[in-house]
């Protein structure tokens, strides 16, 4: 199954069943006035975070989802049955915007929230509703209000405390792999990750947080080139973000030239995002000859003019990750303790998808 993170559905309420017009019509009884009941409510449509769902697969082969009309009301004071609502279950976090008008609707952040998205009609009135003392035969009666209909954008967003950037092949998968039980896929060339994957990261009883692998970024993803344009999202709900630096790049690339270009594409996509917290790590170091790898980083920070936290790792020899997930941990403690994030909608060490 592939992470699937957006869907277009259309969904549309049941109308109301139509009020009846009858009269009561017994033996020895010539006036028994009248006896129409109203018609039901249509069905309405409601939207359930569930954090069992972790994709919205199935809202790219069901794409429409309408609701049942109410019945109609009949004679003998009998009134229409109101149809059964529609209950669409997603994620944990995702976005429901109107398609049409790009109205925010509702976003699903705790699991067991429940939303109406479209509502069911009313019913219409029956003669019943009609009569009085002056008008004591109506023949009038309503049809049912019509439901409402929608055509719904679905995004998914990870839920996350800390997110990896970075260019593609700088180590974030080795990275996650080497700190939690996530297994994404790795391999020695660009582009491996296709879709991000969650991993829990456990620093000791009662104490982890979650890690967002999100696929690498280059030069003009927020303007859509390469893969990783169509998750940067999924870094704006994290607290923490981790900019994995290739301190050994194959192609002799400048570790400086890739930061700045990943930041200015932070900040071309929200501003938000590109002054959340945000830390340098240095990894694959055990490429980098001892003697020349405290020079070299200090000189990298030195032209970045960095004044933030730097970390120096080696994932793959896991090398360094200790102090790392002990100083995210402190960090990740202080927002848990103020605002916790809604329970993870996945098990320990399994990815958002398995591709």
């Amino acid at each position: 199954m592939k992470f699937v993170d957006e869907a277009t559905i259309d969904i549309a309420a049941g109308d109301g069943g139509a009020g009846c017009a009858s009269f009561r019509r017994e033996k020895f009884i010539p006036f028994g006035g009248p006896n129409g009941g109203d018609g039901g409510r249509g069905g309405s449509v409601f939207a359930i975070a569930d954090r069992n769902i972790n994709t919205l697969i199935d809202y790219r082969y069901a794409r429409r989802h309408i609701a049942k009309n109410g019945e109609q009301g009949r004679g003998s004071d009998q009134y229409g049955a109101a149809a059964p609502d529609i209950e669409l279950r997603m994620p944990v976090g995702t976005i429901i915007r109107n398609a049409e008008t790009g109205e925010l609707m509702v976003e699903l952040l705790e699991h067991g929230q429940r939303t109406l998205l479209a509502k069911g009609g009313d019913g219409g009135f029956g003669n019943l509703h009609f009569k009085t003392s002056t008008n004591r035969s109506p023949r009038q009666k309503t049809p049912g209000w019509p439901g409402e209909a929608f055509k719904l954008q679905l995004e998914l967003r990870v839920l996350a405390d800390v997110g990896l950037l970075g260019m593609p092949n700088a180590g974030k998968s080795t990275l996650i792999a080497a700190i939690s039980n996530a297994r994404p896929k790795i391999a020695d060339y660009p582009f491996t990750t296709l879709h991000p994957n969650l991993g829990v990261v456990r620093v000791g009883p009662e104490r982890s947080f979650v890690v967002a692998d999100i696929p690498g970024l280059i030069e003009g993803a927020s303007e859509g080139a390469g893969l990783g344009h169509q998750f940067l999202r999924h870094l704006q709900r994290t607290r923490l973000l981790l900019h994995i630096v290739d301190a050994a790049p194959f192609d002799d690339a400048d570790p400086v030239l890739q930061v700045r270009a990943i930041a200015a594409e932070l900040k071309k996509y929200d501003p938000k995002l590109h002054v959340k917290p945000r830390w340098l790590v240095f990894n694959k170091v055990d490429m980098v000859p001892g003697a020349e790898r405290e020079q070299r980083i200090k000189d990298w920070v030195r032209r970045l003019r960095w004044k933030g936290p730097v970390f120096t790792i080696s994932a793959l020899a896991h090398e360094g990750l200790q102090p790392l997930v002990e100083a995210i941990w402190t960090h990740v403690a202080e927002y848990q303790r103020e605002e916790p994030l809604p329970d993870p909608r996945f098990d320990e060490g399994v990815p958002v998808s398995h591709g």
